[in-house]
C-alpha cells in the first residue's frame, strides 16, 4: 500500500474505445484546420504547389502525427493496465508526443530538400514546429477530454439512478450506504444494518460488514475523515481517530483496563476502542438511546 500517492487519471481515459476516438477526432480536426485555415503561414513553406499538392502535403503531415499518437496511446493503454498514471506523468506523456512530432517535422525538410540544407535553421524550425504542433494537438485533446468527462458523468448518473431504483424496489424506502473512493466512483453499496465499523488504514479505509452470514472486509481508497463527512446524517458515529462504528449494531459500551470499548451485537466482531477525544460524543449518544454496562 503506497502512502501519499498522487492522484491518477481516470481509467476511462485509457479505455480502448476512447483511445480510438481520441486518435480519429484529432486527425479529423488537424486535417480540416490545416486545409481550411492554412495556419502559421504554412502556404509559404511550400510555395509554388497547387491546392491539391498542399492538401496532399498537409495530409501526409497529419498521417505522421496520427501514427505517433496511435503508437503512443497504444503503449499508454498497455502501460495503464499494470501501473497507475498520475496527472504529471500524463502531461509529460503528451509533451513527449508533441516533441516527437516536432522532431519529425523538423527533420523532414532536411531529408526532402538536400539542396537547401544550408539555408535551413534547425533550431528555429524545431521551435516553430513545437509551437504549431502543440497548438493543433492540444485543442482536440482538450475537447475530447471534456467529452469523455461529460460522457462518464452521464453514465454514472444513469447507473446511480438505476441502482437507487433497484434498491428501493428491494428494500422499500430504506437508504443504502453507498461508499465511494476518493475519485467519487461508487465501489460498495450495502444495507445500513449490515455495517459494523469502518477502520482507517493510511490512505484507505477497511469496511467491515455482514454478508450472507459472514463478516466481510472491503478496502476502499479514501480517508476516514471524508467518510465521516459523507455519512454525517446516517446512524454512524466516530469513536476514535481510526474508527467509525455503526451505532445500530452497538450492543453495549464496556469499561475495561484498556479504556472504554464498543461491543457489537454479533459474535466475532472485535471490540472497538473509544478515545478521549470522542468519548463525550459517544457517551451522549449512547445515554440517549441505550444503557451503559
Amino acid at each position: 500500500m503506497r502512502a501519499n500517492m498522487q492522484p491518477v487519471i481516470p481509467s476511462y481515459i485509457n479505455k480502448k474505445r476512447n483511445v480510438v476516438r481520441l486518435v480519429l477526432y484529432t486527425a479529423l480536426y488537424a486535417e480540416l484546420f490545416i486545409n481550411i485555415y492554412q495556419p502559421f503561414n504554412s502556404r509559404q513553406w511550400i510555395a509554388g504547389v497547387s491546392d491539391w499538392g498542399y492538401f496532399l502535403t498537409a495530409t501526409l503531415a497529419v498521417l505522421v502525427a496520427m501514427l505517433i499518437v496511435a503508437l503512443s496511446r497504444t503503449i499508454m493503454y498497455h502501460h495503464a493496465k499494470r501501473h497507475d498514471i498520475n496527472y504529471w506523468e500524463y502531461g509529460t506523456w503528451v509533451l513527449a508526443e508533441i516533441v516527437l512530432m516536432a522532431a519529425c517535422y523538423t527533420a523532414a525538410p532536411f531529408i526532402a530538400l538536400p539542396d537547401k540544407r544550408n539555408e535551413l535553421q534547425m533550431f528555429s524550425l524545431f521551435g516553430d514546429a513545437v509551437t504549431y504542433t502543440a497548438f493543433i494537438l492540444l485543442i482536440p485533446y482538450a475537447i475530447t477530454m471534456m467529452a469523455f468527462i461529460l460522457q462518464e458523468q452521464n453514465r454514472k448518473l444513469v447507473q446511480y439512478g438505476l441502482r437507487e431504483a433497484k434498491n428501493k424496489e428491494t428494500l422499500g424506502l430504506e437508504e443504502m450506504l453507498n461508499f465511494r473512493d476518493e475519485k467519487g466512483e461508487l465501489k460498495l453499496s450495502i444495507r445500513p444494518d449490515s455495517l459494523f465499523y469502518i477502520e482507517s488504514a493510511d490512505n484507505y479505509v477497511n469496511i467491515h460488514y455482514l454478508n450472507a452470514g459472514k463478516i466481510q472486509h472491503f478496502m476502499l481508497r479514501n480517508q476516514l475523515r471524508r467518510i465521516d463527512e459523507m455519512f454525517a446524517k446516517h446512524d454512524l458515529i466516530r469513536c476514535h481517530r481510526s474508527y467509525i462504528v455503526s451505532f445500530g449494531r452497538v450492543r453495549v459500551l464496556k469499561r475495561t483496563d484498556e479504556g472504554l470499548m464498543v461491543d457489537f451485537d454479533y459474535e466475532g466482531v472485535p471490540l472497538i476502542p473509544v478515545s478521549r477525544t470522542y468519548s463525550a460524543r459517544v457517551m451522549d449518544r449512547f445515554s440517549r438511546d441505550s444503557g451503559i454496562l
